[in-house]
C-alpha cells in the first residue's frame, strides 16, 4: 500500500522574510492514500500564506520567502495485522 505525506522543510537561508525560525525543521501536515488529495491539499497550503511566498518559489528552488518547502512525498507501508481475541 503507498501513501502520500504532505511535507515541510524550513531553511534558515532561504528565509527572505526575516521572521524567526520555528521550533520545528521540518514534519509532516498529513497523510492520504491518494496522491491527487495530497496534492490537492499542497496547492491549498501554498495559497494560505502560512508558509509565506511561493509565487516566486521556481526562481529559489522551491523555497517560499518564509524559508519553507512544502513537497509531496510517496511512501510504501505494509498495514499491521491486528488479531481478534
Amino acid at each position: 500500500m503507498k501513501v502520500y505525506a504532505v511535507t515541510y522543510e524550513y531553511s534558515y537561508p532561504n528565509n527572505i522574510d526575516g521572521h524567526a525560525s520555528p521550533d520545528d525543521a521540518g514534519g509532516i501536515i498529513a497523510i492520504y492514500e491518494d496522491e491527487d488529495d495530497a496534492r490537492a491539499r499542497l496547492a491549498n497550503e501554498e495559497k494560505s500564506g502560512e508558509w509565506g511566498d511561493f509565487s516566486n518559489a521556481e526562481d529559489v528552488s522551491g523555497w517560499s520567502t518564509s524559508g519553507y518547502i512544502l513537497c509531496v512525498e510517496g511512501f510504501e507501508v505494509i498495514p499491521r495485522q491486528v488479531e481478534r481475541k
